[in-house]
């Protein structure tokens, strides 16, 4: 049988409809958590308000990528897979080379004219278990992050903004960095960092004149464009 029967049949979308079911009850649950919280704190009506256009601004970058992710991914996993992967994790690449591993391991290649149902199995294996310790992690330790950080910060209520700030840095560098080696010519990953951090750059300037709202919601999706649009032209 086709494996791609088997990836999109009926009972595929049925599996995968339950994980996306919890999914979106997580987000009602702490939607509705932060609004009451956020009501009993005394938040204005004006700030949610903000906070969700801001949000709603700032993902449409992420969702663009995301859905052109899916579109590859849908090609050799099938749709159901695509979409529970990609709404779970968002990592398209992450996703591609699990299954290439998964379907390697039986001695097939990552080709849909050469994939079987063993090795498509055996992907949707690879995607889930190379991804389970974060959820591991994150479940057993997010809590105690708060603890580690004011133990790092030695009681001074001054440093923990500096260490939360370093960390993020830190965060965003290394996943920026290691995709812009090797340094060559042909990297377009290079050309793509310079036009988005200079599109940063000159919208926190203008933001620092103007104090536009617009600007705060819509650079990080105006840069990851023009970020593309430079690794497209040079």
């Amino acid at each position: 049988m086709d494996y791609l029967k088997i990836a999109n049949s009926g009972w595929m979308w049925f599996a995968v409809a339950i994980p996306m079911c919890v999914l979106v009850w997580q987000v009602v649950v702490l939607l509705r958590r932060s609004i009451i919280d956020g009501k009993r704190m005394g938040i204005k009506h004006e700030t949610f308000k903000s906070a969700v256009v801001a949000s709603a601004a700032a993902s449409v970058g992420p969702s663009v990528s995301i859905l052109a992710g899916m579109v590859s991914l849908m090609v050799m996993m099938g749709a159901p897979i695509a979409w529970l992967r990609l709404s779970y994790i968002g990592a398209v690449m992450f996703e591609m080379t699990s299954a290439d591993v998964g379907a390697q391991a039986v001695g097939v290649a990552f080709e849909q004219s050469q994939m079987t149902a063993e090795a498509f199995a055996n992907g949707v294996w690879a995607m889930v278990l190379g991804s389970i310790g974060w959820i591991i992690v994150s479940g057993l330790f997010t809590h105690k992050i708060d603890g580690l950080r004011t133990k790092l910060a030695g009681g001074n209520q001054k440093a923990l903004p500096i260490i939360t700030a370093a960390a993020t840095l830190g965060c965003y560098c290394s996943l920026t960095f290691n995709k812009m080696y090797p340094i060559t010519v042909e990297n377009k990953n290079i050309a793509a960092t310079i036009g988005g951090a200079l599109t940063i750059l000159i919208l926190t300037m203008l933001n620092k004149k103007r104090k536009a709202k617009w600007v705060n919601n819509w650079s990080a999706t105006i840069a990851m464009v023009v970020g593309v649009a430079f690794a497209c032209i040079f």
